[in-house]
């Protein structure tokens, strides 16, 4: 198993702290259980992402605007993330069109 790094240790702590747990059942309460890209039932594997582009820890943990926050399901959240990767490291929005395309084949 891989070594935490001091920045991911300390967002698994924050993760497992009653203000977060608090947070991710209102944003859960808030968004009806329901992920809010694909209108399916959120898991019980559902991951809270912060919208921001490039959040820094304190982005990360400050909890005091929920607007910055979306609660969705793991499958979705990888999808995400995957074209943010894409997106940041080419410049490149195409990649969603792409993507819709394809989907629609």
């Amino acid at each position: 198993m891989a070594k935490l790094s001091e920045k991911q240790k300390s967002r698994r702590n924050f993760r497992n702290s009653k203000a977060w747990k608090l947070f991710r059942h209102q944003k859960n309460v808030e968004q009806k259980g329901i992920d809010t890209i694909t209108g399916c039932k959120l898991t019980k594997t559902a991951n809270c992402h912060h919208k921001l582009l490039d959040s820094d820890e304190e982005d990360y943990k400050d909890i005091s605007d929920p607007s910055k926050f979306v609660i969705v399901n793991s499958s979705t959240h990888d999808v995400i993330h995957w074209c943010l990767r894409y997106i940041k490291k080419y410049k490149d929005l195409r990649v969603l069109d792409s993507l819709y395309e394809e989907v629609k084949r």
